[in-house]
């Protein structure tokens, strides 16, 4: 009979030992899974915030472009309600874009085959009979490249392209 309560006796012990080591590994993370976790955190926060940027700089392109259409039909407008040439000198500041994007003014006008900066007193023509003169502007800055070609009947943008760098 002394050997059956010793074995009685043993038994639960050893079952409660191992079910205690059981809830201890259970109740908690490991080490390395904590930095595997955060490794990963850090790496889907590290990608949005990159995309995020990239966004920003491309509203931010848009916006100035928007800017130079926006500008352009307004004179040509300006023009056929005064019935006089309008002319806006073409030079760094020539559209007033936002403070945010600033860059570098190039034209190209129909025959030129490269763009490049305008010339000391160069302007761009809007006439009262409802016509400009054809004309493509680059405006890029460190954000990216904008450029856009411009119908000489509507002063609308007729092609568009916007780069965004990054």
């Amino acid at each position: 009979m002394t050997n059956f309560r010793a074995i009685t006796n043993h038994t639960p012990v050893t079952l409660f030992a191992q079910r205690g080591i059981r809830r201890s590994r259970a109740a908690g993370f490991t080490l390395l899974e904590i930095i595997v976790a955060m490794s990963l955190l850090i790496l889907v926060i590290g990608i949005a915030v990159m995309s995020i940027s990239g966004v920003r700089d491309e509203d931010r392109l848009r916006r100035a472009a928007a800017v130079i259409e926006t500008s352009a039909r307004q004179n040509l407008l300006q023009a056929l309600k005064t019935q006089q040439t309008v002319r806006i000198e073409l030079s760094a500041g020539a559209f007033s874009v936002d403070q945010e994007f600033s860059g570098m003014l190039q034209v190209r006008r129909v025959g030129e085959k490269v763009f490049r900066a305008p010339k000391r007193g160069e302007g761009w023509e809007f006439s009262p009979t409802g016509i400009c003169e054809p004309i493509e502007v680059r405006l890029s800055g460190s954000a990216g490249v904008i450029e856009i070609a411009f119908d000489p009947l509507t002063a609308c943008a007729k092609r568009k392209s916007i780069q965004v760098r990054g």
